[in-house]
């Protein structure tokens, strides 16, 4: 199997930033330069109204000048921190690489205009499939699409988080990606992923909209539904992956 992360993406959307950090650098250094040229204009009637707006005129566009300034700073700060890769979605693409061959492409930390967000996307003959990767701990009962936290003492709270839903909306938004480009006969699966193991995690399903499972058990529940067959040719996979990798 293919591990492949988007740099290209990736360096694009850092040079955009950088790109969009220097020019408004620009801006605010060239307005803070007109605010120190107001001060070597000299005042014509000291003390009269008129100075008074004038004087507060050229402090106020030196400290426009300085807040763009420092604008463009914590962009460019922003360009050198995004985030370069999805630590939990290697976890998973490491754990695949055992037992998928090369026609399969594990695409990580996907993030695109039009489609959002992505964990992982795994592209293969039998379609794609949509990753939500988690590492909480606990055990957690999954109803339909919702899901609930289930104590020691066997007291049912709120799961506080909501993987399905968030899944599903990938989902989506992929076959609208895809159909956009004239690729919606390509299936589209989702799965939700805990990377602990029991005992750490234990999770309860019942009539789950999307699949969930332990990092442990993702291949065998995969095979009842993404894996139970090829679905699309090699051409298609290449296609699909080329645009989330590159476009």
């Amino acid at each position: 199997m293919h591990n492949v992360a988007p740099s290209r993406a990736l360096a694009r959307r850092t040079r955009q930033w950088l790109t969009f950090a220097f020019v408004v650098a620009a801006i605010g250094i060239f307005v803070a330069v007109v605010g120190l040229a107001l001060f070597v204009i000299p005042l014509t009637a000291p003390g009269s109204a008129s100075a008074g707006l004038f004087g507060t005129l050229r402090v106020g566009v030196l400290a426009l000048g300085v807040l763009i300034f420092f604008i463009a700073l914590g962009l460019c700060i922003r360009a050198l921190t995004l985030r370069k890769d999805n630590d939990l979605a290697m976890i998973v693409g490491r754990f695949l690489t055992q037992y998928l061959d090369n026609r399969y492409h594990f695409v990580r930390h996907v993030s695109k205009r039009n489609l959002g967000y992505v964990d992982a996307i795994l592209v293969g003959p039998p379609g794609a499939l949509v990753f939500r990767i988690l590492d909480n701990r606990g055990a957690f009962i999954n109803e339909g699409a919702n899901w609930i936290r289930q104590d020691q003492y066997g007291q049912v709270t709120a799961a506080g988080i909501d993987p399905t839903r968030e899944c599903v909306l990938d989902v989506k938004k992929l076959r609208e990606y895809l159909e956009a480009r004239q690729l919606g006969s390509v299936p589209v699966y989702g799965v939700v992923v805990f990377t602990k193991d029991e005992p750490a995690v234990q999770l309860v399903a019942k009539e789950p909209v999307v699949p969930i499972t332990t990092l442990r058990s993702l291949v065998a529940t995969l095979g009842s539904n993404y894996l139970a067959r090829d679905r699309i040719d090699p051409g298609k996979i290449t296609t699909v992956v080329r645009l989330l990798v590159e476009s």
